[in-house]
């Protein structure tokens, strides 16, 4: 079974401020199924690690560290997703055998050298996890996969996107959400650990493997990875040497990460007038653009 998780069902608590949470004894049992990008069509208003004792698992739930950042300290902001970056969700997986968390209806992944990953991360940036599955199911994921995870300043959720009431392209079914980065640059959350100015566009940037996320965020503050796939034996991406590690080497000593994103194009193209599917993105920032407005 290897370091497979089954995490018990129901919805994660919120995660305390100031205090560690009780450990608690979990019983084998599944969680709820993972579902992405289910949410109401407006915009909503999220860390834990897990342990072996004896045969039970110890979901240790652990708040977000509340210290105040600043811009003097020269750090980026790093924003993560999880699905496609950090780990693969398959869903409907008949033989979860190798999968490192099960969710009733998904295994979950973790992607080779993704601890290593995250503490090269956690030494060279400030850094965040936002993904658009439902709380419950990040948090879970979080706790399955996620090292270190008290060094993460947000861990946020579907809640924190924005809904557009459009379709993806790619699936008819699925609702297209939006990250703004705006909502970290404005602290539109007070617990975020940093003051409205210390990070901008110049020292931000989103990894995501869906470009139409970024789509009403400045040009060249995110870039879109090719995503895992758990059957690629040899991805080591995110390990030393890396095509991401390196990547992230030469950014977090560079002046200003637009002009680094700009001069050194990484993963899938940005979505932008020369897509084929222009005019249907038009009508999204549009609409976005006059909620906001």
């Amino acid at each position: 079974m290897g370091n497979r998780k089954t995490l018990s069902p129901g919805p994660q608590p919120e995660l305390p401020k100031g205090k560690r949470r009780k450990k608690q004894c979990l019983s084998t049992v599944e969680i709820a199924d993972s579902v992405e990008e289910k949410s109401p069509s407006h915009t909503l208003d999220a860390d834990s690690n897990t342990k072996n004792k004896g045969n039970n698992t110890v979901l240790e739930i652990i708040p977000v560290q509340e210290k105040s950042l600043t811009r003097s300290a020269g750090k980026k902001l790093l924003v993560l997703d999880l699905n496609g970056l950090l780990c693969d969700v398959v869903r409907g997986f008949q033989d979860p055998r190798d999968a490192h968390i099960i969710l009733r209806k998904s295994a979950v992944f973790k992607r080779p050298f993704c601890d290593d990953f995250l503490k090269f991360c956690y030494e060279r940036f400030v850094v965040g996890v936002w993904s658009s599955r439902l709380k419950e199911n990040v948090q879970c994921i979080v706790s399955g996969i996620v090292c270190d995870a008290q060094n993460l300043s947000f861990c946020w959720d579907i809640t924190r996107c924005t809904t557009t009431g459009y379709k993806t392209i790619e699936d008819k079914h699925k609702p297209l959400v939006l990250k703004e980065l705006k909502k970290l640059w404005n602290k539109e959350e007070a617990d975020l650990p940093w003051q409205v100015g210390d990070f901008s566009p110049t020292n931000t940037l989103l990894i995501d493997d869906s470009p139409y996320k970024a789509l009403c965020n400045p040009p060249y503050t995110a870039i879109f990875p090719r995503p895992y796939n758990k059957w690629d034996k040899d991805d080591n991406s995110l390990g030393p040497g890396g095509d991401l590690r390196v990547y992230l080497e030469g950014l977090s000593v560079a002046d200003d990460v637009q002009q680094y994103v700009r001069e050194h194009p990484f993963g899938k193209h940005p979505i932008t007038a020369a897509n084929p599917s222009w005019e249907y993105y038009k009508r999204i920032i549009s609409r976005v653009e006059r909620a906001n407005s």
